[in-house]
């Protein structure tokens, strides 16, 4: 299961680089960003799942939080230091803030990975941001 979620990881990353940063992008590229964040936010969910139920570890949420945290805000960053012209511009800010959104709901499971409750909340948000994705990436 961790070796599943490492490629996750991996590939959400590549799909990352894939987009550059401080250039032009276009709409697939800015697609493929919000397939990135989706998929990001999809197993933050799941890991605030794992907390609020107390099935996982503190230890497992924060170092799991921190990986997803980072590619976030890798993408966020991205995203944010390229332009597109267009409806791709405004997907392009769209997907930026989304993935700064994914970002700081990851960090604050993170920061405390053993308030169920918190982690319930932030499991729903992260759904809502998977699905925000979703939607935008077809």
């Amino acid at each position: 299961m961790v070796l599943a979620r490492l490629r996750l990881i991996s590939v959400v990353l590549l799909v990352a680089a894939g987009c550059g940063g401080g250039g032009s992008v276009s709409q697939k590229d800015v697609q493929k960003q919000f397939e990135a964040i989706q998929s990001l936010a999809a197993e933050g969910a799941l890991v605030a799942d794992g907390a609020a139920d107390g099935r996982t570890t503190d230890v497992f949420v924060r170092v799991h939080t921190g990986y997803l945290d980072q590619a976030a805000r890798k993408v966020e960053g991205q995203l944010s230091s390229a332009r597109a012209s267009g409806a791709a511009e405004r997907d392009r800010v769209r997907a930026a803030r989304l993935a700064s959104s994914v970002a700081g709901e990851l960090a604050r499971l993170g920061d405390d990975p053993g308030d169920r409750v918190r982690a319930r909340r932030i499991e729903q948000q992260l759904q809502r941001d998977a699905s925000a994705a979703e939607r935008q990436a077809q």
